[in-house]
């Protein structure tokens, strides 16, 4: 894998969508594993869903 200035690559990380957009990105990191890291993740964007969807942008 080539190397991008800026980007990491790493699990627990997710894109933030709204409108059919991906408008950026949430990364966790800290638990035991990557997986726990995305259940963390995608739980804060469950519940921030319903607001991005609602939002114009």
């Amino acid at each position: 894998m080539g190397k991008t200035p800026g980007l990491v690559f790493s699990a627990g990380g997710l894109p933030i969508q709204a409108g059919g957009a991906i408008i950026g990105g949430i990364g966790i990191s800290g638990a035991p594993s990557g997986e726990t890291d995305e259940k963390c993740a995608q739980a804060g964007l469950d519940a921030i869903q319903d607001d991005l969807e609602m939002a114009e942008i």
